[in-house]
């Protein structure tokens, strides 16, 4: 069976009550223990003894006086349901004779002057010894056992504790009822979210500041949440879109393929088939490039040298820059170390480059640069560059620039854009070379290994 949380809170309660408890009847034990000690009647009643009997010469009488009072004494003692027995005494002369004892237990016992405590058969006393002008008295006054005071330490402090209990468990039930109810109504409302339709903040109030944060953290996952599907709908749509234009374009070209009359037709109507299947199957990889580069998620950190992934992005890109005559150039150390994710920031600068090259530039330069705030990586080229009102735009998926017949998908600077934002760089556009053209500048703030 589960256990709830008034459960657990009320078990707890009943243990620290049992053991409050047990603590106030041991400090209430001790103190009395020791009080009874300290504050005999033992001492009061010799000494009123001995100054009665002090005026007596005769021993008969003399006994006959202290049995009378101790009688009475010890009658009183039992009215007032006093612990321990009965009062008991031993008379000599002064000269050491022994006239009465109250009880065969005082024979041979040798107790000093004064007050002092004493054990007759397991029982404790307080015993007092004085001394008078005629008669030396020994007046023996019982104290409770460790039985008896605990028995009667649980009976008078027991009894209040037992009528707080029920006090504090419905003082607890009323708390635990209204502490919880926050708690229950936000239950509610998590059952009855449809998480299909509805993924906007609770925006419970929980009004205790415990539960608060529980009440961000949802929200906080409702947003991931939101996102999350967010980007999904994003690719599905980029998908949709970017696919449609080349879907169609491929179907025009096998109609023309089928239809054409002579085998030059045919063989032209393929290679345009096959150039649009080329499109085709680049733009699925970049929408699969979109997706795995997810800001929300994130892979294993690695330590990188920049400057040779860097030299690799150009390396690979060197047939494609010799067909078109670009020249290309590296600017930077020959070796700087990075801490990230060395998928996104490949992905970044093959883009950039390759964006670059499509474009009518003749040089493009990639420059590695160790700035006070991070690694500062910079693609440049001297081509006709972007216009000051256009360049808000060229981050946006599909978004292609006009004044070129360059065939392209419009995803590339938006997947940099996706990376840039899944390494947490900044990414802003600058001044190309010479004047002219124009430059991506990546800043990376990861941290530099030691």
């Amino acid at each position: 069976m589960k256990k709830t949380l008034g459960r657990r809170l009320v078990a707890a309660l009943l243990l620290a009550f049992a053991l409050i408890s047990v603590l106030v009847i041991a400090v209430n034990y001790w103190t009395a223990r020791n009080q009874l000690a300290e504050q005999s009647n033992a001492a009061q009643l010799a000494a009123l003894l001995i100054t009665g009997l002090d005026a007596l010469d005769d021993a008969d009488a003399a006994t006959a006086v202290l049995q009378g009072l101790t009688a009475e004494l010890n009658r009183l003692r039992r009215e007032a349901g006093q612990l321990g027995g009965q009062v008991t005494v031993r008379l000599s002369r002064r000269d050491g004779g022994l006239v009465y004892e109250s009880s065969p237990a005082l024979q041979g016992q040798v107790v000093p002057a004064g007050l002092t405590r004493l054990d007759l058969g397991g029982q404790p006393h307080a015993a007092y010894h004085a001394e008078g002008q005629h008669w030396s008295l020994l007046v023996l006054e019982p104290l409770p056992t460790d039985a008896e005071l605990l028995q009667w330490l649980l009976g008078q402090v027991g009894i209040s504790l037992l009528i707080a209990l029920p006090v504090l468990l419905l003082t607890l039930w009323l708390a635990v009822r209204s502490g919880l109810q926050p708690l229950r109504q936000f239950s509610q409302r998590i059952e009855a979210l449809d998480t299909r339709r509805d993924l906007q903040p609770l925006g419970a109030d929980l009004r205790y500041a415990e539960l608060q944060p529980l009440g961000r953290a949802f929200d906080a996952l409702l947003a991931r949440l939101r996102e999350h599907l967010a980007l999904e709908r994003a690719f599905v749509h980029d998908a949709a879109h970017g696919l449609r234009t080349p879907l169609a374009a491929l179907s025009a070209q096998a109609h023309v393929l089928l239809g054409s009359p002579d085998e030059a037709s045919r063989a032209a109507a393929a290679q345009t088939l096959q150039q649009g299947l080329q499109r085709t199957a680049h733009l699925g990889q970049q929408l699969l490039d979109l997706s795995a580069l997810d800001p929300t998620r994130s892979g294993d950190a690695q330590d990188v040298d920049v400057c040779k992934l860097a030299a690799g992005v150009l390396r690979d890109a060197h047939a494609d820059a010799k067909r078109r005559n670009v020249t290309l150039a590296l600017e930077g150390p020959e070796l700087l170390a990075w801490h990230g994710e060395p998928l996104p920031l490949q992905s970044i600068l093959q883009n950039l480059v390759d964006n670059a090259l499509r474009y009518g530039a003749t040089r493009v330069e990639l420059s590695i640069e160790q700035h006070q705030s991070g690694i500062r990586m910079a693609v440049r080229d001297n081509g006709p560059g972007i216009a000051p009102a256009l360049r808000a735009q060229v981050f946006e998926r599909f978004w292609r620039g006009t004044g070129h017949d360059e065939p392209g998908t419009g995803l590339g600077l938006a997947i940099v854009a996706q990376a840039a934002e899944r390494l947490h760089a900044r990414l802003w556009l600058d001044d190309g070379l010479d004047g002219r053209g124009v430059g991506f500048v990546l800043e990376l703030g990861g941290v530099q290994p030691g």
